[in-house]
């Protein structure tokens, strides 16, 4: 009886195992995973909550086999009718520094439970200190203001996110962090004791420090396997690795050769298309033009495309005078990427747009009075 063993209980994970499911797939499905129950990534740092992508009873009526495991040994598959699919996504950089080890992570639901069992025991006002303006990082720091806590979040930079949202958005909501009552630091963290943080000599005290720097590819298995891997585990434009043809890699862990690894919800979900398409033989199904959200002080951040293909930008702004939209240009002046805050429709019509290849113009791009429907006519 063919079979496919899914490593990982991400939303790659469970996305493929929804797919084979959805297509009648003729042979046996499981997913191991240390954490048990497959549950959505994105809901821990904006609102410290775990949410199951199904209940248990989906993957019993549907004969997916869960397995609570911590894989630590693998086999390759032996047949041509099985499939391995590691799906093992990210763990989070340690913070390379003396007690770097104390500050917490806010990567996995124990992380969330822990956290969010803090802010709720601890005192009104307790303080928190955040190293990491990231995406988690800023949307963490949003929700443990919103629980009362004093939160100061740390930066090396004045514009974290840049590469992802632009220069100028980057900056705008780095610096809106002090209108919704976060301190904000810029330096470099050099020592972290139980409850405080040394920043560029200054001491600062805290009940809670969480580190969000960052996360790498979980590739240990990959490796254990013989399997190539730089940044990532590699795999070809079906998902399957170039060291064994049954042998597919999906999510945050996988990287395509000759591309940049995506680290995203979307991309994730994109790869388990395909990997359902590679095992079912069928049609690989089209890629969409990359996007991807953030929340934060109850603004809705999205950005579509790619801003390190972006040579200049063309900034929109509102009747507050504040940017809007920031649309990104290649060197031939090509619309390649945008970044918007509360943008409704606006990251589907640029999506459009890409896909089409068409660029409105500048002053189009400029006007906040056109609207999506009208951009690009």
């Amino acid at each position: 009886m063919p079979s496919v063993h899914i490593i990982g209980g991400g939303v790659a994970g469970y996305t493929l195992a929804r797919h084979l499911v959805q297509q009648n797939y003729p042979g046996s499905i499981k997913i191991s995973d240390a954490q048990g129950l497959p549950y959505d990534r994105p809901p821990l740092s904006k609102s410290l909550q775990v949410e199951p992508f199904a209940p248990l009873s989906w993957y019993q009526q549907n004969n997916v086999g869960l397995i609570q495991e911590e894989v630590e040994n693998l086999q390759l598959p032996q047949s041509a009718e099985d499939w391995l699919v590691l799906a093992t996504g990210t763990t989070p950089k340690a913070l390379d520094v003396s007690g770097g080890h104390l500050a917490r992570s806010l990567h996995s639901a124990a992380d969330a439970a822990f956290i969010s069992d803090v802010l709720e025991s601890g005192m009104f006002g307790q303080r928190v200190l955040v190293i990491g303006a990231g995406l988690v990082g800023a949307e963490f720091a949003s929700t443990a203001k919103m629980s009362g806590a004093q939160v100061t979040l740390i930066s090396s930079s004045a514009a974290p996110l840049a590469h992802v949202l632009g220069q100028e958005l980057a900056e705008q909501l780095h610096a809106d962090h002090a209108n919704h009552g976060i301190a904000t630091l810029s330096g470099a963290v050099t020592e972290v004791g139980p409850n405080h943080v040394v920043v560029d000599g200054q001491r600062h005290e805290a009940e809670l420090i969480v580190a969000t720097i960052g996360v790498e590819p979980e590739t240990a298995l990959a490796e254990q396997l013989g399997l190539s891997v730089a940044d990532g585990i590699l795999v070809d434009a079906q998902q399957r690795s170039p060291s064994n043809s049954q042998v597919l890699a999906i999510g945050d862990a996988a990287r395509q050769e000759n591309q940049p690894r995506a680290v995203h919800w979307e991309s994730a979900m994109e790869d388990a298309a395909q990997a359902a398409a590679t095992i079912m033989g069928t049609a690989a199904p089209k890629r969409s033009v990359p996007w991807f959200w953030s929340d934060r002080h109850e603004m809705h951040v999205e950005t579509v495309g790619d801003f390190s293909k972006a040579a200049r930008t063309v900034t929109r702004i509102n009747r507050r005078g504040r940017i809007q939209t920031v649309f990104g240009l290649d060197a031939d002046g090509t619309l390649v990427s945008a970044s918007m805050i509360d943008g409704g429709l606006m990251a589907k019509a640029v999506r459009r747009l890409i896909e089409k290849s068409l660029t409105p113009s500048v002053d189009q791009l400029k006007d906040p009075t056109v609207g999506p429907r009208e951009l690009g006519r």
